[in-house]
C-alpha cells in the first residue's frame, strides 16, 4: 500500500518521456526520491547508533548528505545538468569520506558515480567520472596508507593499490559502459519512435486537414449555384459515361432527383434543339481527354429548355489515368434571353418582328457575294403599301399597326424560307427572294411572278376586328448581280422602281431595267388581255385533219385559236407561255375540253363520225378533280368517249408515274383514248411505252420536215415507226407540208398524215362546208 503510493505520487511521470532527456530527468527525479526515502530510514539508526558511540562525524555525514539530496529534489527549477552534477558530487564525496575513514562501502558510493553519470549524463560525462574513481580511489588509498581488507602484498602499497584500482575500475567500467551503450540504443529507439510518433502526427494533421479541405469542398461544391455533374471516365460509346455526382443546383435546376439520374449518361438533358454540332465537337474532345468549353441548350425533367455554359474536363489519379470527368455548367438563360432581346432590338422591326433595314443590308451583301461567286440571280422587290395613309389617319395607329402585322404575315406566308421580306419603315416592305435562276432573263421572269403573286395577295382584303380593309402594293424590282452593285445601290434601284410604278398608277410593277420593264409591261397587258378573253370567250377551236394513205380524213386535232378585238390573230407561241405561268392555262384547258366535246356532237350530227384529239397541259391533268371534270363535259355534252383522244407530252410522265397511269386507266375505261404528242422530243423511254394504256404516237414535225433528205432524221421516223408497230399503236406524222414527205411516209407504213400539204386549222364550220362541197379534194 505505501509503496504503490509513493510509486503513484513520487515515481509516476506526469507524461510518457518522448526522448531519452524526459526519460533521464524522469529517472533523476525517481532516485532522488528512492534515496531520499531509504536514506531517511536507514540514516536514523545509524545516526542514533553513532552518536551513541561518539562518531559524531558520521552522524554529521549521514545529515549533511540527506540535507543535500533534499536540496537538489526541491530545487526544480536549476538545470538538469546542475542537479546531475550535485548528485554525483554526494556519491563522490561520500565516498571519499568512507575511504577516508576507512569504511568499506566507500568503494559502492564511488561505483554509483561513473554508473550514475552514463545513466544521466552519458557516455563521455561517465568516461571522465571513471578517471575521476580510479585516481581518487588510488591516491587515498596509497597516499593515505589506508589498509583495505586484503592479504599479502603488505611491504608493496603502491602494487596493492593499483592492483585494487585496476580491478575495481574494470568491474566499474563493464557496468558503465553496458549501462551507456544500452542508453544510447534506447536513445536511438526513442528517437526512432520520436520520428515515428512525429511522422504519424504529420500523417494525422495532413489528414485531418484533407479532410476538413475535403469536407468544405463538399460543401461547397453542394451549395454552388452553378450546377455540378461527375462521371466515369469510360469510353465514350453509344451508351456514354454514367452519371456518378450531381449537386444540389443541378437537382434544383433540372427537376431531376439525384436517385433519378445516378448511373443515367448526360443524354437524358439532351432535347431536340439541343446542338448536334456543339455535341459533336464535345465528343471529338472527350475522345482526345482535352478540356473543353462549350454553350449548350439542356432540358428539364419537364422538357423546359435552358441554356448552359459548361466547362468539362477530364480527371487523373496519381498515375496519371483519367478516372472522370467533371462539368461545371452556369445557366445562362437569362444572358441568352437577353441577347436575343438585344439582338432582335438591333436586326428586327419591333412592330412586325421582320428584319429591319440594318439585317436586311446584311442578308444582300451576303447574298451579292455568294452570287457573284455561283452566278445565280437574284431579285430585289421593293413594296409601298396602296392607301395606307388614309387607313391609318381614318382609323387610327392600332389599325394602321394591325394591318401592317397583317401584311408582314402574309408576305412571310407567300415566299420560301431562303427569301427574306424585310419592313424598312413606315408602310415600306422589301423582299429579296435568293436564288430564282440561272440568267438574267429567267430571273426577270422569275422576279415577274412573284412580284405578280404578291400584289395578288395584298389586293385581297385584310380582315381587322371583323372588319376588311383593302390595300394593295405598288411594287419596283431589281436585280442582281450586277458589275460594281452594293446593297445600298440595290435598295435604291428597288425604291427608284417602285417610284416610277407608283407614278403609273398605283398596284403596279415596274422594273428598273428598261428592257425589261418593257417585256413586263408587255407580259402584264397579254395577262390582262388573256384574262378577258377567257371571260369573253375569245377564243375559238380550229380543226386540222388527219389523212390515211388514201387520202380520206381519220381524225383531227383542235387546236385552239386567240382573235383579239385590238391585235386580231395572237399566235398560241405567244399566249400559252402566258397562260402556263400565270396559271390561267388551267381555265383555257376546260375550255378547250367543252369545245372539244361539242365538236364531237356537232360532227356526228354532221355525219363525220371520227376521233378528235385535244391537247391536255402537265397542270390540267394533274388536277385533282381532271377524271371527274371530264366524265361531266362527255356527259353534259352527250360526247361519245370512244371518239374522244386526249394528247400529252412526254413531260407528264416525268413524275409521279404511277398517279398519272391510274388516271389514264380511269379514262381509259371509259372509252378516253391517249396520245403522246411531240414524240421523240421530250423523255423518251420505251419504259413507259408498255406501261402506259396508250393509242397513238404523234411523230414531231421536226423529224419529218428533213425527211426523207436527212439521213438522221429519216431513221428516227422508220425507226418510231417500226417500235410502234411492234407495240401495236396508231402513228400520225406532224408537219408534213409537201408531196414528198407525204410519199416517204405513207412508203414507210405511216398511219395518218397532218399537216399544211393537206389543210390548215379552220374553224369547223369552214371544214364541214369544204367537205361538202370538194368531198374528193383531198385524195392524193
Amino acid at each position: 500500500m505505501f509503496t504503490r503510493l509513493i510509486s503513484r505520487t513520487f515515481l509516476a511521470p506526469k507524461s510518457a518521456p518522448v526522448d531519452i532527456q524526459q526519460w533521464r530527468e524522469h529517472v533523476l527525479s525517481t532516485i532522488l526520491v528512492v534515496v531520499l526515502v531509504l536514506g531517511s530510514i536507514t540514516a536514523v539508526p545509524s545516526i542514533l547508533l553513532a552518536t551513541s558511540e561518539g562518531y559524531w562525524s558520521v552522524a554529521v555525514m549521514d545529515v549533511v548528505a540527506l540535507a543535500w539530496i533534499g536540496c537538489i529534489w526541491h530545487l526544480r527549477r536549476i538545470s538538469f545538468r546542475l542537479r546531475t552534477i550535485n548528485f554525483l558530487a554526494v556519491l563522490y564525496f561520500a565516498g571519499v569520506w568512507f575511504q577516508l575513514v576507512g569504511i568499506p562501502v566507500s568503494q559502492i558510493y564511488l561505483k554509483a558515480v561513473p554508473i550514475m553519470a552514463a545513466l544521466l549524463l552519458g557516455l563521455r560525462p561517465a568516461v571522465y567520472a571513471l578517471v575521476l574513481d580510479a585516481v581518487t580511489m588510488f591516491c587515498i588509498g596509497y597516499l593515505g596508507n589506508a589498509s583495505p581488507v586484503a592479504e599479502g602484498l603488505v611491504d608493496q602499497p603502491f602494487l596493492r593499490w593499483l592492483i585494487i584500482t585496476l580491478n575495481f575500475s574494470f568491474v566499474c567500467s563493464a557496468i558503465t559502459l553496458s549501462c551507456a551503450v544500452l542508453l544510447q540504443k534506447l536513445e536511438k529507439s526513442l528517437d526512432a519512435q520520436r520520428a515515428v510518433t512525429e511522422s504519424l502526427k504529420e500523417g494525422q494533421e495532413r489528414l485531418r486537414l484533407a479532410n476538413e479541405e475535403l469536407r468544405l469542398t463538399a460543401a461547397a461544391v453542394e451549395r454552388l449555384n452553378d450546377l455540378v455533374l461527375i462521371t466515369e471516365a469510360k469510353p465514350i460509346s453509344l451508351d456514354g459515361p454514367r452519371i456518378v455526382f450531381v449537386n444540389d443546383a443541378f437537382v434544383r435546376r433540372t427537376g431531376y432527383s439525384r436517385e433519378e439520374v445516378l448511373g443515367k449518361t448526360p443524354r437524358i438533358l439532351q432535347g431536340p434543339n439541343t446542338q448536334r454540332s456543339e455535341l459533336k465537337r464535345i465528343r471529338s474532345a472527350l475522345e482526345k481527354w482535352e478540356p473543353v468549353r462549350t454553350e449548350l441548350i439542356n432540358y428539364t425533367k419537364g422538357g423546359e429548355e435552358f441554356w448552359v455554359e459548361a466547362d468539362i474536363v477530364p480527371i487523373a489519379d496519381d498515375a496519371g489515368v483519367f478516372t472522370h470527368w467533371v462539368a461545371v455548367e452556369r445557366d445562362i438563360t437569362e444572358r441568352k434571353k437577353s441577347e436575343a432581346r438585344i439582338h432582335k432590338l438591333a436586326f428586327f422591326d419591333v412592330l412586325t418582328g421582320l428584319p429591319n433595314r440594318r439585317l436586311l443590308l446584311d442578308r444582300i451583301g451576303t447574298l451579292l457575294t455568294s452570287a457573284r461567286r455561283t452566278g445565280l440571280v437574284s431579285a430585289v422587290l421593293f413594296i409601298d403599301l396602296d392607301h395606307f395613309k388614309n387607313i391609318n389617319e381614318a382609323r387610327g395607329h392600332a389599325v394602321g399597326d394591325a394591318l401592317l402585322r397583317h401584311v408582314a404575315r402574309r408576305l412571310g406566308n407567300l415566299l420560301r424560307e431562303m427569301d427574306t421580306v424585310a419592313r424598312i419603315g413606315g408602310d415600306e416592305f422589301v423582299v429579296l427572294v435568293s436564288n430564282v435562276a440561272s440568267d438574267i432573263n429567267s430571273g426577270a421572269h422569275a422576279a415577274l411572278a412573284v412580284a405578280e403573286k404578291i400584289r395578288d395577295a395584298m389586293t385581297q382584303p385584310f380582315v381587322i376586328d371583323g372588319q376588311p380593309y383593302s390595300s394593295g402594293g405598288t411594287i419596283g424590282v431589281t436585280l442582281l448581280p450586277k458589275t460594281g452593285q452594293s446593297a445600298d445601290d440595290l435598295l435604291r434601284e428597288a425604291d427608284t422602281a417602285m417610284n416610277r410604278a407608283k407614278a403609273a398608277g398605283r398596284n403596279q410593277i415596274a422594273f428598273f431595267e428598261s428592257a425589261m420593264q418593257f417585256e413586263v409591261e408587255q407580259r402584264l397587258t397579254m395577262e390582262r388581255d388573256l384574262a378577258e378573253a377567257i371571260a369573253t370567250e375569245q377564243f375559238q377551236m380550229y380543226l386540222q385533219p388527219q389523212m390515211d394513205r388514201n387520202g380520206r380524213a381519220v381524225g383531227a386535232e383542235l387546236l385552239m385559236r386567240w382573235h383579239h378585238p385590238v391585235r386580231g390573230a395572237v399566235s398560241p407561241a405567244i399566249f400559252i407561255p402566258v397562260a402556263e405561268e400565270s396559271g390561267m392555262i388551267l381555265k383555257l384547258g376546260d375550255l378547250a375540253l367543252r369545245q372539244g366535246c361539242l365538236t364531237l356532237v356537232r360532227l356526228l350530227g354532221a355525219g363525220k363520225a371520227m376521233p378528235v384529239s385535244i391537247n391536255v397541259s402537265p397542270k390540267q391533268f394533274r388536277q385533282v378533280d381532271f377524271v371527274e371534270k371530264v366524265c361531266a363535259v362527255l356527259a353534259e355534252t352527250g360526247a361519245p368517249a370512244s371518239l374522244l383522244i386526249l394528247e400529252v407530252t412526254e413531260g407528264l410522265l416525268i413524275d409521279n408515274l404511277e398517279d398519272t397511269i391510274a388516271r389514264m386507266v380511269q379514262l381509259t375505261a371509259l372509252g378516253v383514248r391517249f396520245s403522246i404528242d411531240d414524240f421523240g422530243t421530250g423523255y423518251s423511254s420505251l419504259a413507259y411505252l408498255r406501261k402506259l394504256p396508250l393509242y397513238e404516237l404523234k411523230i414531231d414535225k421536226s423529224f419529218v420536215q428533213d425527211a426523207p433528205d436527212n439521213p438522221s432524221d429519216t431513221a428516227i421516223v422508220q425507226s418510231i415507226l417500226s417500235m410502234a408497230k411492234h407495240l401495236g399503236l396508231r402513228v400520225v406524222a406532224e408537219g408534213v407540208e409537201t408531196q414528198e414527205q407525204a410519199d416517204f411516209l405513207i412508203a414507210s407504213g405511216c398511219d395518218c398524215l397532218q399537216g399544211y400539204l393537206f389543210a390548215r386549222p379552220m374553224p369547223l364550220n369552214d371544214w364541214l362546208a369544204t367537205e361538202q362541197k370538194q368531198p374528193e379534194l383531198l385524195k392524193l
